[in-house]
């Protein structure tokens, strides 16, 4: 990439065009110049970048307007400057509005061009440094996330995660085979059971460990939309599409893209994704050239996808292209060797980061861990020990009631939240109303308890948290709105610091 960016020069007017370019190198920059906007479109692609497009807008063939939106669909940092003739305000308007950055009225001053040029190339250099910037930022973000993901998934010691264990143990072997392709992995578990955690920790033990790491859950967007953020799309693919947008297939390059909730994709989608397993090639959503791609696929699911691909809504060659290697993880209530160590280090890691030593569970604690049942999984214990440790005071161990978890068939009971009933408490009959009152305030309690619980369980995204609860959108909302829930805080944020979730939660608030 050349340190000085080109100027193109564009007229059909020979002698506008030396003139043009003798002052433009005059003053320092390099420039090429073309007859027409046909003639254009090959010399920006050949050479140095360019960095700014001085053009006619009236020309024979493609006029002026169609090349500032061919050279915008190739970059939007390329500055543009036009020129017009005497009297069309109109026209230089119209070209300002679709991104022109100046305009020159014929007869034009020379001064006045140099200008307007050195500063289109002081600010495409200034973004350019930018976009470079962010970019490094970035991907060291994704290294740093895939290097601290290593260090704290939990290596498991029950039996129930041997097989897991084993499998990580040969892909660990095999990443270090240089010539070895790495395969596609599929992992497959509950909602909650730490499938992303043991799919960064594949991506931080292999050959790519280094480079991006980039997830999305299918779950969140149509087809239409699912394809544009996989592939990209080129400006005016469909409305909306108002500039060019690299899909995560390319910026996931040299690394890992992990697609969550595979089982959520449409059928069509399959087809396409089949054929980039396969080909190492994609198309853009409106663009006609293939482009290779380097990126290993690790996906998750809480589907049984064979039960999917004997009703037709997936396919088996994809299911079979994406499990070469199956991760099963159980559910942590069959985890018993291990709740009680991983409870201990999510503590420990909770408790440091708010300047607090973790003195350990109390005996009563301990036995309430145990005996819970954990339908939210990992996702739910790590819940639990952070509120414990934003509320714990005082230099003793965590006790059974700040866990705040209802445990049936032990001795020990969790404190009931204030203001939501308990049929465990000593008052839980008292007050006025009698059967009325009390099925009012249970059923109040019963609404808020289910909606926290399809909020945890689908990380805030409140179209997927209704459809499992069959419940209207808008119903759900009202539901929220009534119990003063927000759907933004129970969601999680993506590796680019993006909510993977993409939900109105301001709606819920």
């Amino acid at each position: 990439m050349s340190t000085k960016p080109r100027v193109l020069v564009v007229d059909d007017e020979e002698s506008i065009r030396k003139l043009l370019r003798s002052r433009l190198e005059r003053d320092g920059f390099e420039v090429s110049t073309a007859a027409s906007a046909e003639e254009a479109q090959t010399a920006y692609q050949a050479g140095t970048e360019v960095g700014c497009v001085v053009t006619d807008l009236r020309m024979p063939g493609k006029d002026g307007f169609a090349l500032m939106d061919w050279v915008q669909g190739k970059s939007k940092s390329v500055r543009t400057v036009v020129i017009t003739g005497h009297g069309e305000k109109a026209v230089a308007i119209k070209a300002l509005r679709q991104g022109a950055s100046d305009y020159l009225e014929k007869p034009f001053d020379m001064d006045e061009l140099s200008h307007s040029v050195r500063r289109c190339i002081r600010e495409y250099q200034l973004e350019r440094e930018n976009l470079d910037l962010v970019s490094r930022l970035e991907a060291r973000v994704e290294r740093s996330e895939g290097k601290v993901e290593e260090t704290s998934w939990y290596e498991s010691k029950d039996a129930s995660m041997a097989k897991v264990n084993e499998w990580m143990g040969v892909l660990r072997r095999e990443s270090m085979r240089a010539e070895a392709e790495e395969p596609s992995v599929l992992i497959l578990g509950e909602s909650g059971t730490g499938k992303e955690g043991v799919a960064r920790t594949v991506h931080a033990r292999s050959r790519r460990g280094k480079g991006p790491w980039v997830a999305v859950n299918c779950a969140n967007f149509n087809e239409q939309l699912l394809e544009s953020e996989l592939f990209g799309h080129e400006r005016g693919a469909f409305t909306g599409a108002n500039q060019q947008k690299r899909g995560l297939f390319e910026l996931a390059r040299g690394g890992t893209l992990f697609l969550d909730e595979l089982g959520e994709m449409d059928v069509k989608l399959q087809a396409k994704l089949l054929r980039v397993l396969q080909e190492k090639v994609f198309r853009r959503v409106g663009g006609g050239a293939d482009i290779e791609t380097d990126v290993r696929v690790v996906a998750a699911t809480n589907r049984n996808l064979k039960d999917r691909v004997k009703a037709g809504s997936f396919r088996e060659d994809l299911y079979h292209r994406l499990s070469r290697v199956v991760l099963e993880l159980p559910a942590l209530r069959d985890r018993a060797e291990d709740l009680l160590p991983m409870a201990t280090q999510f503590a420990q890691r909770a408790f440091r980061s708010r300047g607090k030593t973790f003195a350990g569970f109390t005996a009563e604690a301990e036995e309430g861990l145990r005996s819970y049942d954990w339908p939210g999984n990992v996702r739910e214990l790590l819940n639990v020990v952070e509120r414990c440790a934003l509320i714990h005071e005082g230099p003793g161990p965590v006790g059974f009631r700040e866990l705040a978890i209802q445990v049936r068939g032990s001795g020990a009971q969790a404190a009931a939240p204030r203001n939501e009933a308990s049929l465990q408490s000593d008052d839980a009959f008292s007050g006025e109303g009698g059967y009325m009152g009390l099925k009012k305030r249970w059923s109040n309690s019963f609404e808020r308890e289910y909606l926290q619980a399809m909020l945890r369980k689908h990380s805030g995204n409140v179209s997927s948290a209704s459809r499992e609860a069959k419940l209207d959108r808008s119903n759900f909302l009202r539901l929220l709105r009534r119990h003063g829930l927000k759907a933004a805080d129970y969601r999680k944020v993506g590796a680019h610091g993006v909510d993977t979730a993409a939900e109105a939660g301001s709606q819920a608030a």
